[in-house]
């Protein structure tokens, strides 16, 4: 168990590695106006083109994303960790990789470290499923409500992300 006190870390880094790219690139992509060429209900950066906004929301999952790892090593309660980062997992290989890019037909921010990223997260998960053991309800149920949760609150940082950029203006 000591040793995934350690690792578990390496989620949040491996997220801001990850969102570091998307904040870097965001202001340069938008200005380039790329049209969809496949028209998906999701835009990057939740139609914000000012990347303050983005980047307080990102800090915003990371501190709930530190919260779940701080709270695993604790108590020893790793679930909402383990759901949020398969969530984390879904997110790298459904919009990174797969829709965003197809539908763009061109680089969106996040593409690179999403690929760097996806292997060593899938790496943790499962070293962290030897080592916790889980059953497959649990898998099932700290799935979901790992998913569940980054999607409230990614539609909700979506919502007000305009808001939230001008906290900062």
């Amino acid at each position: 168990m000591n040793e995934l006190k350690w690792f578990v870390w390496m989620f949040p880094l491996l997220f801001i590695v990850h969102d570091m790219e998307e904040i870097v690139m965001a202001k340069c992509w938008c200005k380039k106006g790329f049209k969809q060429h496949i028209r998906l209900p999701i835009t990057p950066f939740g139609c914000t083109k000012n990347t303050a906004g983005f980047a307080i929301g990102v800090y915003e999952e990371l501190i709930l994303w530190i919260f779940a790892t701080m709270l695993g090593n604790i108590t020893g309660f790793y679930g909402l960790w383990y759901g949020l980062l398969v969530a984390n997992i879904v997110h790298l290989i459904l919009f990174h990789i797969i829709l965003l890019p197809l539908s763009y037909r061109h680089y969106v921010p996040g593409e690179i470290t999403g690929w760097l990223t996806v292997i060593p997260c899938c790496y943790i998960l499962k070293l962290a499923q030897n080592i916790l053991g889980y059953s497959v309800a649990e898998i099932a149920i700290w799935i979901t409500v790992g998913i569940l949760f980054a999607f409230i609150n990614m539609k909700i940082l979506h919502k007000n992300i305009n808001n939230l950029a001008k906290l900062v203006e």
